[in-house]
C-alpha cells in the first residue's frame, strides 16, 4: 500500500454552491495520483456524518488528518495535499489555524492525536511564528489546564525555561504554571533567579498559582 499521499473525505450537499469546485478540485488530485482514495458524502442522504465529523458546514474535507472547511482554491488544496502526510506541512498547518482562529479546532486534533503537543511546542521558541499563532498557543494551553495532555509538555517546558531569549523563557515560565504539576516546581524555582525581571515575576505567578495539592 502506497502510504505517501494522504487519503480524502469530502462532506457536502447538493445545494451547496462551491462544494462543485472543491469535489472538482479533489478529483483532479485523485486523477493524478496527489490523492491515494476519496470519499464522499452527501449530507442529505447521511446527515449523521456532520456529527461523525463535528461539521456545521460545507464544503468540509480532510486530507489526512487535516481537516478544511469552505470553499478553498484548486492550488490551496493540491499544497495541502502535498504537505498531509509531513511533520512540516502538519506544523504550518497548525501554525495556520491558530494565525486564524480556529482554537477548538487544533484543540480537539491534539486531544484525538496528543503527538501533535510537539508542533505546538515549537512556536514556542519559534520568534518568526505570526503573533496570532503565538497568542493562540497561550490561548489553547490555558484551556488545557491542569490536564494531563498539558502535563506531557513539562519536560519540554523545563528545556525552555533556560532558552536565551528572555520572551521564550517567559512563555515556558507561564505554561509550566498552567501544567499544574509537582515537576514544573524546581524549574519554576530556578526562574526566580533569572537575569530578567519580567522572567522572575512570571516564574513567581506561576509557582503561587501552583496548587499545594501538588
Amino acid at each position: 500500500m502506497n502510504t505517501s499521499v494522504p487519503d480524502a473525505i469530502l462532506l457536502l450537499s447538493s445545494t451547496c454552491p462551491n462544494c462543485p469546485v472543491v469535489l472538482e478540485s479533489l478529483c483532479q488530485l485523485v486523477k493524478h495520483g496527489a490523492i491515494g482514495k476519496l470519499a464522499v458524502i452527501n449530507l442529505e442522504q447521511h446527515p449523521e456524518a456532520a456529527s461523525q465529523y463535528a461539521v456545521r458546514s460545507v464544503p468540509w474535507f480532510r486530507l489526512g488528518e487535516l481537516d478544511f472547511s469552505g470553499l478553498h482554491t484548486p492550488q490551496e488544496i493540491q499544497h495541502w495535499a502535498n504537505q498531509a502526510l509531513s511533520d512540516a506541512g502538519i506544523a504550518a498547518y497548525i501554525t495556520q489555524q491558530l494565525e486564524d482562529g480556529h482554537l477548538p479546532l487544533i484543540e480537539s486534533k491534539l486531544r484525538t492525536n496528543p503527538l501533535w503537543l510537539r508542533f505546538v511546542l515549537d512556536l514556542i521558541s519559534d520568534m518568526d511564528a505570526p503573533m496570532q499563532a503565538r497568542i493562540g498557543v497561550g490561548v489553547l494551553f490555558e484551556n488545557l489546564r491542569g490536564e494531563t495532555l498539558l502535563q506531557q509538555a513539562v519536560p519540554v517546558l523545563i528545556t525552555l525555561s533556560q532558552h536565551t531569549d528572555h520572551r521564550v523563557r517567559g512563555d515556558a515560565c507561564y505554561y509550566l504554571g498552567l501544567t499544574q504539576s509537582a515537576s514544573a516546581r524546581a524549574a519554576l524555582t530556578t526562574c526566580l533567579q533569572d537575569s530578567n525581571a519580567d522572567v522572575r515575576e512570571i516564574a513567581q505567578e506561576s509557582l503561587t498559582a501552583l496548587s499545594p495539592a501538588h
